[in-house]
């Protein structure tokens, strides 16, 4: 059974919304998730604090380091918490997002475009980041990168404004002719021997500011599509983060095909 402190403080709304968001399953990592969750719904752990580290999550519900491994990932996945490499799991959030998260098995599924494309390099730079930044690329404040800027086109045509951030160890990708055509995170494993091993994409809606419009064709305010994916080498190491923009409706289209079919 799934030991875990008892709080006089519990109520059931928290516990309710943290069910629904974890979902009812029997597996042990749910029950974690669904009690970590209940907490930090509830405020008993509060934004900005780290949970306990793995080991201590172990002991606390009677289970393996590979249960607890998952319940965190859920946890991430529902945007209530960040890893923070070399510290631990911070909370970042006390609701789940509603965002639409999407999964995919097959990185040619994630990151392929029905045709060639490139990259038209408009700036570079190196930043820090620092909370925002952190936030949006998933990564330890003070963490160093190299912000590439840019224009996706397909063939002539705009379909992304672009930003990478690379990693401040693989600098000299930032600048290497071939970062038009090819993905940072393959230049990285050619060049360097480090393999991406995992790959998370979140795709969400927005509205196009001027800047995004007038480089997209729309106009400002009309809807867009915000898709940041971030490429990691084993153990989690974060190689590389995009934040791409997209005009939607007819200008771009998602496709995701996972599984053969008959037709095309």
């Amino acid at each position: 059974m799934i030991r875990r402190e008892a709080s006089d403080s519990d109520s059931h709304a928290p516990a309710a919304r943290a069910s629904q968001a974890v979902g009812d399953l029997q597996p042990r990592y749910a029950s974690v998730a669904r009690a970590l969750a209940a907490d930090i719904i509830g405020g008993r752990r509060g934004v900005g604090t780290m949970l306990p580290p793995e080991g201590a999550l172990c002991v606390l519900f009677g289970v393996s380091r590979a249960t607890v491994r998952e319940a965190l990932r859920r946890l991430r996945d529902l945007g209530l918490v960040e890893a923070a490499r070399g510290v631990g799991t911070r909370i970042i959030a006390d609701q789940p997002r509603g965002n639409y998260v999407l999964a995919a098995q097959s990185i040619a599924d994630v990151m392929g475009y029905a045709g060639p494309t490139r990259l038209d390099i408009t700036g570079r730079d190196h930043v820090v980041a620092d909370a925002a930044l952190a936030r949006r690329l998933g990564c330890a404040e003070g963490a160093g990168w190299c912000h590439v800027s840019g224009i996706r086109r397909s063939e002539n045509a705009p379909i992304a404004c672009a930003d990478l951030y690379i990693a401040a160890e693989f600098a000299p990708i930032a600048d290497d002719p071939a970062l038009i055509t090819t993905p940072a995170y393959r230049l990285i494993a050619q060049k360097r021997g480090i393999a991406m091993t995992a790959i998370r994409q979140e795709i969400g809606a927005i509205a196009l500011d001027a800047a995004q419009a007038a480089i997209l064709g729309s106009a400002p305010g009309q809807p867009g599509l915000h898709i940041r994916r971030r490429f990691y080498a084993a153990g989690g190491r974060l190689l590389e983060a995009t934040l791409n923009v997209h005009a939607a409706a007819e200008r771009f289209a998602y496709t995701l095909q996972l599984g053969e079919t008959s037709g095309p």
